[in-house]
């Protein structure tokens, strides 16, 4: 009977170590080492900014010519203007080893800039600037470049201040067709 109860207890202390083991190993597999994710810093200002009255001006520039409206934040389709910042990120697991990382501090402007350079030329986000307050790690400003097949496109952002997605593409003809399209904050 004793021996019963030993083997039952030693079964039990087995089978609740096998199961603790698969979820930390689980964990460890989700939340290991990534790069910046454009996409969760874009979940975040849209969790800190979401229903507040911003009104942007939105400007396309094309072939020399310039589109001006007025629009209300709650009224634009942000997945489908922001989908090239989304493109961009580079917080995947996979990416890691694909990017030189540096770190660089400016003591003139006050700034801290974390810059990911692509260390292969085939992939589809080149680089990505990362501008901060040092003393508070607060982002001032987002820069990225990517490219696929000759077209290139440079992506800038700047909190409650501007959205810009410039987009650099050669036509059939040879002709480089370049779009620029801008939100910027009024106040």
């Amino acid at each position: 009977m004793r021996t019963i109860r030993l083997l039952l207890c030693l079964l039990t202390v087995s089978v609740c170590f096998s199961c603790k083991k698969s979820p930390e190993k689980k964990t460890q597999e989700a939340s290991g080492p990534t790069y910046f994710s454009v996409i969760q810093f874009a979940n975040d200002q849209f969790r800190t900014y979401w229903g507040q009255p911003f009104t942007l001006v939105k400007k396309v520039y094309k072939r020399g010519k310039v589109d001006s409206s007025l629009v209300a934040a709650k009224d634009v389709d942000w997945a489908k203007e922001l989908k090239p910042f989304f493109e961009s990120d580079i917080s995947h697991p996979s990416y890691l080893d694909q990017y030189q990382f540096s770190v660089l501090n400016d003591d003139v402007t006050v700034s801290r800039t974390y810059f990911y350079e692509a260390k292969n030329e085939k992939l589809f986000t080149r680089s990505i600037q990362i501008i901060t307050d040092p003393f508070t790690n607060k982002i001032k400003n987002i820069f990225i470049e990517t490219e696929k097949n000759g077209a290139v496109r440079k992506l800038y952002y700047t909190p409650l201040r501007i959205i810009q997605i410039q987009e650099f593409d050669k036509t059939l003809l040879g002709r480089e067709e370049n779009v620029r399209t801008e939100f910027r904050f009024l106040y």
